[in-house]
């Protein structure tokens, strides 16, 4: 009998072990299938596939000077091709921080935390001469995720004008949530990749408007960012709430 038991609890471990190495496979909710077909397009998301817990950000975000192709499939920029990236940018005491093109206006700034996380702190909308500073700092790619989980967080946005940073040009508060939805098989024209999402939520009144918008990233390891669904004009997206959403995809790596 305590042969028997020893064998049982050890396969089990087994079984659990195997298990957490292969990951848990979650499907693509029927909201967010829609939403992502309406702006991607169909078939370029596809199967869901078993997801790890983020234990190493930059592997889906290698933090690394490269320009990328991007194709607009959705939006009013439909058609085109954005060369957008990510560059260094020089800090005093010799940190690191990074810009990443989110569209040809708009820059994400960001960097990596003692524990890991890659956040971005602020953007700057060049298109309305705009910084855009988040305390707390957003979320891009957080360390320690679990798959299916959600992080909620409250911010205070401060928009300023670029040619006079003292000049505020709006501010207010914002909460948010941002979920590790899984993991699917993302198809672009740059090609076929194992890709995490994550989804972004906010809510909350900047200057004279409530807010509520939604955003997607898929994060495809060693590659980076190979499909995006984000607003195009950040004032847009705080302040007066029109549809500018757009969604991109990976033409070269």
């Amino acid at each position: 009998m305590r042969t028997l038991v020893t064998v049982t609890l050890g396969l089990l471990l087994l079984a659990s072990g195997v298990a957490r190495a292969q990951g848990v496979v979650l499907p693509l909710p029927p909201e967010d299938q829609k939403v992502i077909s309406a702006q991607l397009g169909a078939g370029v998301v596809g199967a869901a596939l078993p997801s790890q817990p983020i234990t190493d950000p930059s592997v889906y975000f290698p933090l690394q000077d490269k320009a990328q192709k991007f194709q607009v499939v959705a939006g009013r920029h439909a058609g085109e091709i954005q060369t957008l990236g990510l560059l260094k940018t020089r800090r005093p005491g010799g940190k690191m921080a990074w810009r990443f093109g989110l569209s040809p206006t708009l820059n994400g700034f960001m960097r990596e935390t003692p524990e890991g996380d890659i956040i971005m702190a602020a953007l700057s909308d060049s298109g309305e001469g705009v910084v855009i500073v988040t305390t707390p700092a957003n979320p891009f790619v957080p360390k320690g995720m679990q798959p299916g989980e959600t992080r909620t967080y409250a911010q205070q946005v401060s928009v300023n004008y670029l040619d006079d940073p003292g000049d505020q040009r709006y501010s207010g508060a914002i909460k948010g949530t941002y979920t590790y939805v899984g993991t699917y098989q993302v198809t672009v024209p740059a090609g076929t990749f194992p890709a995490v999402l994550f989804r972004v939520k906010c809510e909350g009144k900047v200057g004279p408007a409530h807010t509520q918008n939604m955003g997607y990233n898929f994060f495809a390891p060693g590659v980076g960012m190979v499909a995006m669904i984000l607003e195009d004009d950040v004032t847009a997206f705080w302040i007066f709430n029109i549809d500018s959403t757009s969604g991109k995809v990976l033409v070269s790596k």
